[in-house]
C-alpha cells in the first residue's frame, strides 16, 4: 500500500467517523408562542439571520441538535435551525390535527367566536399551523387549538 493510498483511506475513514449521522429524522411540533411564530434561522444562534416564522401545530423533521437548537426540515423542503424549547414531539396530547391553516393575502387567518366575519376576532392563525376540525357551517369550519382554544376558521383557507 502506498502512502497516497493510505492517506485518502485515513481521510475517508475518519471523515466518516467525525460525521454524525442519523438513522431516521425525529418529528417534532411547534409548540404556540407568545409571538405567534417561531424563527427559523440560517444556524443555531440568535445571532444568524431569519430564513422564515414558522408556527405552532406545523411539524418539523429533526435532522441535527447543536445545544438546544434543532435543524430541521420543513414539509416544503426549506432547512435550517430552530430553538428546541419551543418544540414538543406532539401538539395535541389528545388528538391528532386533521387540518392546516393555507396561505392567505394577509399573512394571517382569523380565528373568530362564530362562523361568519361579522363574530369578534379571538386570535390570528398562520399558514401552516396546525388544527384539529369539529365540525363545519356555511363554508366555516369549528376549530381547536392545542391550547384547547376552540373556534371559527373560514373553509376557504383550512385545508
Amino acid at each position: 500500500m502506498n502512502r497516497r493510498h493510505f492517506i485518502t483511506t485515513g481521510l475517508v475513514g475518519l471523515t466518516a467517523a467525525l460525521v454524525p449521522t442519523l438513522a431516521s429524522a425525529e418529528s417534532l411540533y411547534v409548540d404556540d408562542t407568545n409571538d405567534g411564530y417561531l424563527n427559523l434561522r440560517t444556524g443555531p444562534g440568535t445571532g444568524n439571520r431569519i430564513i422564515k416564522r414558522i408556527y405552532g401545530g406545523m411539524e418539523l423533521d429533526v435532522i441535527g441538535q447543536s445545544g438546544s437548537w434543532r435543524r430541521v426540515v420543513l414539509a416544503d423542503g426549506t432547512t435550517g435551525w430552530a430553538s428546541g424549547n419551543f418544540m414538543s414531539p406532539s401538539y395535541f396530547p389528545q388528538m391528532r390535527q386533521n387540518a392546516r391553516v393555507q396561505r392567505t393575502n394577509d399573512g394571517y387567518l382569523n380565528l373568530r367566536t362564530g362562523p361568519a366575519t361579522n363574530f369578534p376576532i379571538l386570535q390570528r392563525l398562520y399558514a401552516g399551523q396546525g388544527l384539529r376540525t369539529i365540525g363545519t357551517q356555511n363554508g366555516w369550519f369549528n376549530v381547536m387549538l392545542a391550547d384547547g382554544t376552540r373556534g371559527w376558521a373560514s373553509g376557504n383557507f383550512v385545508r
